[in-house]
């Protein structure tokens, strides 16, 4: 079954529009994702977990791979995704990888994983935190499904200083992570980029920049991989302009072998820095169109 989604969606020719440089994403943006794709397409997939893997296959499709050379990634998810996918963010990652090699989430290796996002919603909540909301609302329009207003309201409601804390309570310590993620899913739902909860969010998170151009998670003093890329992605699904500053410090943190380090002191794990630095890289936003 794998197989046969893999196959049809490179007979149907399934791309995304890797062909030209997204106005989120210079030259040298898109050589450097390239590179990193290429690193992580040579990586073993045995030691990743599901969620690594799902997130590998949606990096690598950002910049064009084919369905059919993800198929090996495709085969170990389908086996691995039923232990791990039991919260909506779970399950939701796990659907933007099924949908952006152009497969079924709700007949994904004998498994419906819509049932499983929508199964944790209720009054506009998915899960618990602002990662299984804006997860499962990516992976709800990645699929053609629309999101309840109510996930909307929600997300209003829980907005604190500007961004988004973890639990998605006005209280909570908003995150740069949190708050770029959110920002894509607002785009993607169909909130306009003029919104006041938009340019709120915007404007805070500018303000957590740090001198070297990159973010931090709650906007310290050590810039990340992770929390930076999530700031360029949430600034280009909201159409503003990503800061030359951002674009350069992500790209230093890449290695000769491609890979990037997660700061500039510490290695950490390259595969998540990677996993999400390509797509931000790439001048692409979750979910790939």
């Amino acid at each position: 079954m794998i197989a046969r989604v893999v196959a049809a969606a490179a007979l149907v020719g399934f791309t995304t529009g890797a062909a030209a440089a997204a106005p989120c994403a210079s030259t040298r943006d898109v050589r450097a994702a390239e590179r990193a794709a290429t690193w992580l397409s040579r990586q073993p997939i045995s030691g990743l977990s599901a969620g690594q893997l799902a997130d590998s296959i949606v990096a690598l499709r950002a910049t064009g791979r084919r369905p059919a050379a993800l198929r090996g990634r495709v085969r170990r998810l389908a086996r691995t995704a039923p232990g791990y996918a039991r919260t909506p963010g779970a399950a939701a990652k796990v659907v933007l990888a099924v949908r952006a090699v152009g497969g079924d989430p709700r007949r994904f290796g004998r498994t419906d994983y819509l049932r499983r996002i929508t199964s944790g919603y209720a009054s506009g909540r998915f899960g618990a935190s602002a990662y299984d909301q804006a997860l499962s609302m990516l992976a709800l329009r990645a699929s053609g499904r629309p999101v309840p207003p109510a996930a909307v309201v929600a997300l209003r409601r829980a907005q604190g200083q500007g961004g988004w804390g973890f639990e998605l309570r006005p209280a909570d310590t908003d995150q740069v992570d949190a708050t770029g993620l959110i920002l894509e899913a607002l785009a993607a739902s169909g909130v306009r980029p003029s919104d006041t909860t938009v340019t709120r969010a915007v404007r805070w998170m500018l303000t957590r920049r740090e001198r070297t151009g990159g973010f931090a998670v709650q906007g310290g003093r050590l810039a990340d991989a992770n929390s930076t890329a999530s700031a360029w992605r949430g600034l280009c699904a909201s159409r503003r302009p990503v800061p030359a500053t951002t674009r350069a410090f992500l790209r230093s943190l890449q290695q000769r072998d491609g890979r990037l380090h997660a700061t500039r002191t510490s290695g950490g794990s390259s595969v998540l820095a990677v996993n999400d630095a390509i797509i931000a890289l790439r001048g692409r936003t979750l979910p790939l169109r």
